[in-house]
């Protein structure tokens, strides 16, 4: 018969008795300061270079993205109601600055906005 107590070992965290759980950063930290490539004694795995960042990283960059984009939408809004004003009065100085609004918010933001994509595909 196996006692209960045999079944509740926890020799795959080497912790004591009263110790709290590992977390993940706890571990991280523990697998980057054994400085290993391969499984040793610390009982890693990884073949890999040093752990430095999760899953959560790429979701908050994914909101933090879409709040920019919301920001963008309103800007856009403001920047048209803009030029219909200016267009509103049609003489060539205002046709002109009407011209120059959309062609500095196509250089700045809109370029902005393509290397923010740019950049959110290649989070990891």
């Amino acid at each position: 018969m196996i006692k209960l107590k045999n079944l509740l070992k926890e020799n795959v965290w080497d912790r004591k008795f009263g110790e709290p759980l590992p977390t993940l950063s706890s571990a991280i930290e523990q697998h980057n300061g054994c400085g290993c490539n391969e499984m040793t004694s610390c009982g890693c795995s990884v073949k890999e270079e040093v752990v430095s960042e999760g899953p959560d990283e790429k979701v908050k960059a994914q909101k933090e993205i879409q709040q920019i984009v919301k920001a963008e939408a309103k800007l856009r809004a403001r920047m048209l109601k803009l030029e219909q004003i200016f267009l509103k009065d049609a003489r060539p100085e205002n046709v002109k600055l009407s011209k120059d609004l959309t062609k500095s918010y196509k250089e700045n933001v809109t370029t902005f906005m393509k290397d923010v994509f740019k950049f959110a595909k290649r989070v990891k």
